[in-house]
């Protein structure tokens, strides 16, 4: 009992030291990339493409409505977006930052069809004004793995075109587009 005392108010002193330093640390400044990613709060009205007869057949459209907040100091940026996927309520949530070490942006998103995080890397491409992102997620119908690639068109402050595309054994090793949602901010 005495040595577990002992380790015990070792570590409540630990705990203090690591607690005083913390908060002596200064927070870390928004860099440029995170002020760009904090124009995406608001909320955005949109119209979603789905292509399940492949990229030439006809897509199913719907709508949807994305409320995005960027979290107090300034470098993440949650999203929420509800909508409906044919007739099925679609939920889905997501977190975006910035990794100023890897100079990428992060992309974590869970939604109601899957129960698989996708996480993605990504670039902002200034001459096309597309944030590129790749990454990773599993078929929740088969178990396998498969690459995935998001592509954002900024266009202007109030408009943006999110492709999404899966490549798999499926596609023949090519990136398809299996969704297209454009997005306008509500009340522009």
């Amino acid at each position: 009992m005495h040595g577990f005392l002992r380790k015990a108010s070792w570590a409540a002193v630990a705990g203090l030291v690591l607690t005083g330093a913390v908060r002596a640390q200064e927070p870390f400044k928004p860099t440029e990339q995170h002020r760009e990613l904090a124009k995406e709060a608001g909320v955005w009205d949109a119209e979603v493409k789905v292509f399940l007869r492949g990229p030439d057949g006809a897509p199913e459209v719907s709508k949807g409505v994305s409320e995005s907040e960027l979290l107090p100091g300034g470098l993440w940026l949650t999203s929420k977006f509800e909508g409906k996927m044919g007739d099925t309520p679609f939920a889905g949530r997501g977190l975006s930052g910035y990794d100023p070490a890897k100079k990428k942006y992060i992309d974590v998103w869970v939604d109601s069809t899957d129960p698989h995080l996708t996480l993605l890397e990504g670039e902002y491409d200034a001459a096309t004004k597309a944030v590129t992102s790749l990454g990773k997620s599993t078929d929740p119908r088969t178990g396998k793995p498969y690459d995935v690639k998001t592509t954002t068109l900024v266009k202007g402050d109030d408009e943006r075109v999110f492709t999404f595309y899966i490549k798999n054994d499926d596609t023949g090793g090519e990136f398809y587009k299996i969704l297209e949602m454009t997005s306008k901010r509500r009340g522009k």
